[in-house]
């Protein structure tokens, strides 16, 4: 099954801020994990009452998002040492 993956406002921004290297790095990750749902992929634990939120670890960087049927909803692009704090 290949899923749409869609961006939010925040997560753009978090993209567009970094190296065009690493950007393409993030969106090759995103789109494999999107046509064939493999990835390092782990479940968020404690977000507070929102859907459920899983992260995709690309390198130093976290991409966090939200699975509907067909879709792949990114929330943010973080790099490791930021941490979860925002959720």
């Amino acid at each position: 099954m290949i899923r749409e993956v869609l961006l939010s406002g925040r997560a753009e921004r978090d993209l567009r801020g970094l190296p065009r290297d690493r950007q393409d790095r993030l969106r090759r990750a995103l789109l494999e994990y999107a046509r064939s749902g493999r990835g390092d992929l782990k479940r968020l634990s404690g977000t507070k009452g929102r859907e459920d939120l899983f992260r995709l670890r690309v390198g130093d960087f976290r991409v966090v998002f939200a699975l509907t049927g067909t879709e792949v909803k990114v929330t943010r692009i973080t790099h490791r040492s930021e941490g979860y704090d925002w959720l």
